[in-house]
């Protein structure tokens, strides 16, 4: 069968995309061919057409111009000789915004060309995408509260899923995959279901006269037959091979009479670490907003010696641990906070799935690996926090587990014990909290599991906890590249959706 036609809306940095044009690379062939992406977001949509690019040839055959863009050597990926190749890939990437009725319209004229396309080849075609999430999500709806005059009914992002419907009834794709957050589940306008409302117009898109979907868990379920339960189509990433607790929505229809139903996935004993995925990047150490220092090991010894002092009272198991790791730091390296592309091979080992889809040998360096400033107070609060969860397997929770002097002067801060987690440490021997687009707001719930390194996740790391391929190179600012890999879904979990759709449709 020729590569399934893939279009890919509201499709952040393009993990579920990625997800679906790798599967068939180790073979040297594709089964999908992705055809169209749209995002709204310019620095995504920069990020789109660089790896659409990539994907214009054979891993083997990918130009070392990439490689040299990648090493900030060359302002572009492309030269005179692959130009061809980048106008292809600036063609795939859409950057529009959905809503916009000019913009709809330029969609619905690209989707209806891929659709006359895979009818002339004789080939279904997929549809894939995840909608904005924080009107959704339990913190959005938390936040959103707060604002002065707001009224869920009129927040237009409750409503960008009934894109998909149109797309649906229209163009009659086999299959179609919408991922979002659990947050939906409870989500409810005017006092009704925001899930159940969309489930059912999934369902028949268009009315009574419409296309029939049927809509299926992609991980086996308890459920029986098709009676499913709301809580049926949440996916643990960490039960799929994935080094993250992530869990997420997805539904996955398939076209009444165009393809089988699908095969669900078997959920695996198995569990991925951040250790696993993160352990062989080069070390680094934060930069400083608010003072400055000659020697990291003289600075981070006496940051950890001060916190060893204020932790005696309060915990004396973390506080000895602080004081050696003080002893160690002075010892240590003058390590530095890292760059956009640091040269030199790396030695991860990591989960041999894993490692077979995010290696590239020909990378010589890794790509987007900086930690961010911070102020030597939160440092302080980094350290401890590493050391008490080496210590208790877990992160201090509020301001009952955390020194006196270690406490952040903010309100929230002493209110009820708000924001127990905080400064949260993302364990070495467990697989990663949800990385989520929060990660470009401070680095708090990021910390480095070593406190010898006193930092938040970079880039990099958060993208191997999101499995993307280590030659995806993120555009834009340090702050949309953090934003673009958290809103991302991750990339191993798109092709393994790939694997369940291509089986449907073979």
């Amino acid at each position: 069968m020729p590569a399934i036609p893939v279009v890919d809306i509201f499709a952040g940095a393009g993990g579920l995309g990625e997800g679906f044009a790798a599967f068939g690379r180790e073979r040297s062939s594709r089964a999908f061919d992705l055809m169209a992406s749209a995002e709204m977001d310019v620095h995504a949509a920069q990020t789109l057409r660089t790896r659409a690019f990539f994907r214009q040839f054979r891993p083997a055959e990918v130009p070392e111009s990439y490689y040299h863009y990648a090493a900030g050597q060359t302002p572009q990926p492309w030269t005179q000789a692959t130009r061809s190749q980048w106008d292809a890939a600036c063609h795939e990437v859409m950057q529009l915004r959905l809503g916009d009725p000019e913009h709809d319209e330029m969609l619905r004229g690209r989707i209806r060309t891929v659709s006359a396309e895979a009818e002339h080849r004789g080939t279904p075609w997929v549809l894939v995408g995840g909608p904005p999430c924080q009107a959704f999500s339990l913190i959005g709806r938390a936040r959103n509260r707060g604002k002065a005059g707001y009224v869920p009914e009129d927040d237009e992002r409750h409503y960008l899923y009934q894109h998909y419907l149109t797309i649906l009834a229209k163009f009659r794709p086999a299959v179609f995959v919408l991922e979002n957050v659990k947050g939906m589940l409870s989500s409810k306008l005017a006092g009704q279901s925001v899930f159940s409302e969309m489930f059912e117009g999934l369902q028949r898109p268009g009315g009574p006269r419409g296309p029939r979907y049927h809509i299926e868990p992609l991980v086996q379920s308890l459920g029986d037959g098709r009676n499913w339960e709301p809580r049926d189509f949440v996916v643990h990433a960490e039960a799929l091979g994935l080094p993250q607790a992530r869990h997420r929505v997805i539904l996955i229809g398939v076209l009444d009479g165009a393809a089988r139903p699908i095969s669900a996935l078997q959920p695996q004993q198995e569990r991925y670490t951040v250790a696993d995925m993160t352990s062989g990047l080069p070390r680094l150490r934060s930069n400083l907003t608010d003072t400055s220092f000659n020697s990291w090991p003289k600075f981070s010894h006496k940051l950890l010696r001060n916190c060893a002092s204020y932790s005696r009272s309060l915990h004396k198991p973390t506080a000895e641990r602080l004081r050696q790791l003080a002893d160690e730091a002075l010892q240590g390296d003058d390590i530095g906070p890292g760059e956009r592309w640091l040269e030199g091979k790396t030695n991860c080992k990591m989960p041999a799935h894993l490692e077979k889809f995010i290696s590239d040998p020909r990378l010589n360096g890794v790509i987007n690996h900086q930690a961010r400033a911070h102020m030597a107070s939160d440092l302080m609060r980094y350290g401890f926090a590493a050391a008490f969860t080496a210590e208790n397997g877990r992160s201090p929770r509020g301001c009952n587990e955390f020194p006196s002097q270690l406490h952040p002067m903010h309100r929230s801060w002493f209110e009820n014990n708000r924001f127990v987690d905080r400064f949260k440490v993302q364990r070495s021997d467990a697989p990663s909290s949800t990385v989520t687009s929060h990660i470009a707001k401070d680095g708090h719930y990021y910390i480095h599991p070593d406190a010898l390194q006193l930092r938040s996740l970079t880039v990099r790391e958060a993208a191997r906890l999101q499995t993307f391929p280590d030659n995806y190179i993120f555009e834009g600012p340090a702050g949309s590249q953090r934003r673009q890999v958290g809103n991302a879904v991750p990339p191993w979990l798109g092709h393994q959706i790939a694997g369940v759709v291509q089986e449907a449709l073979s």
